[in-house]
This record gives C-alpha cells, sequence and structure tokens, in this order.
C-alpha cells in the first residue's frame, strides 16, 4: 500500500501544473518537477557552476534581473524560514529571459512526514498569479483616475469661473468635464429668457 501511495505521490509531483521544488536547510534543490524545468529555471543555469541548484541564488538572481538587487526576499527567506518549522506564503515579481514580468505566488511547506525528511527538507510552489495581479494593477490605476469633487473650490465672484489644482482659472463646464463624466448641453432658464428676450416673458409667464 505504501509502495502505491508513493507511486501516486510521484505522479501528482510531476504531472501538477505548478513548479514544485523540494530543498534542503542549505537551500539546495534536491529535486524538482516538469512544470519547474519548463518554466524559468534552465535560463538561469550557469555552466559549470551549482549556483542554478541554490535556491535563494536563483532568488536573487531573478530579482537582479529586474535591477533591485540584492533580493529582500531572499535575504528575509535565508535569515527567517530555516529551520522548516512553519509554512510561509509570499508573492514575488520577477523578469523572464524574454523581458517579461511574472508573477508568482511562492509557498514553502516544511515536510515532516517519514524518517528521511525531519526538519531539514521543505516543498516550495510556484504558481502564476500574473494575471491576478494585472487585474489588480488596473483596478488601482483605475481608482486612481476617478476624480471626485471634494474641499472648498475657488470659484471667481464676477465670472463664476473656477481654479482649478493647477491654479489655472476655466469655465464650471471645462472644469466638471475635467474632473467628472459629466457632459453638457446647452439652454436657457426662464430668468435669463427675460432678461435678454423681455418680448418672449410674457409666454413664460402664461406656462405658470
Amino acid at each position: 500500500m505504501r509502495h502505491m501511495t508513493s507511486d501516486l505521490e510521484s505522479l501528482s509531483f510531476q504531472s501538477t501544473n505548478h513548479q514544485l521544488i523540494i530543498i534542503d536547510q542549505h537551500w539546495i534543490i534536491r529535486s524538482c518537477n516538469r512544470a519547474w524545468k519548463r518554466g524559468f529555471y534552465k535560463p538561469f543555469s550557469h555552466s559549470g557552476s551549482s549556483r542554478h541548484n541554490h535556491y535563494l541564488h536563483l532568488m536573487e538572481a531573478w530579482t537582479a534581473q529586474r535591477g533591485v538587487p540584492p533580493a529582500k526576499f531572499a535575504q528575509h527567506l535565508r535569515h527567517n524560514v530555516v529551520p522548516f518549522k512553519h509554512a510561509h506564503t509570499y508573492d514575488i515579481s520577477v523578469t523572464t529571459p524574454y523581458n517579461e514580468e511574472k508573477w508568482f505566488r511562492v509557498e514553502l511547506t516544511p515536510l515532516h512526514d517519514g524518517p528521511l525528511f525531519g526538519d531539514n527538507l521543505a516543498l516550495i510552489a510556484h504558481t502564476d498569479i500574473t494575471e491576478q495581479k494585472r487585474t489588480e494593477q488596473q483596478l488601482r490605476q483605475a481608482l486612481t483616475e476617478a476624480r471626485t469633487l471634494h474641499g472648498l473650490l475657488p470659484i471667481c465672484a464676477v465670472c463664476k469661473h473656477i481654479k482649478d489644482e493647477s491654479d489655472e482659472w476655466s469655465s464650471v463646464e471645462r472644469y466638471l468635464e475635467k474632473h467628472t463624466s459629466a457632459e453638457f448641453t446647452h439652454d436657457i432658464c426662464p430668468e435669463c429668457i427675460r432678461r435678454l428676450y423681455p418680448k418672449y416673458s410674457n409666454i413664460l409667464d402664461k406656462r405658470h
């Protein structure tokens, strides 16, 4: 039964779309699945170097690709996670060899099942959450661009122009069109009709 379970665990480990690796307490990659190999693992390998087997070195390389060396995330893992006692979850941003930004949810889970594990091994899963992050960024941008009117608005007592945040004066129509989604159509109110076109005043009076 245990042999069958081991086969199923191995099949699940290799078949999942999540990028999975097993690391030891020195952050050396002891095993990885096919999804990890298909991802951005090999492009950062260096011939004749063991750096591609060291998870934190990979993290630093990925972050350096984004121009932010050294990787704060790698530093945090190095100083706060070993020995593997608790699960940890982080979101990281990396740049692929094709200069494409991708986001991954990193989930580190200690492996305590069986004498081979103890506190010395951990499973790390990378889940691609790029689309989710892009949606969040679009929503934040939309909220930033959504303008509302609040506070005191300086308005000229004579011409009724409004002073905007750039200290420029503009008509009420132009100001509202700039800061809201309102659009204007023009009409003439009864008071202005009486003042500008007095001969039509009697028509307005008859309506009332």
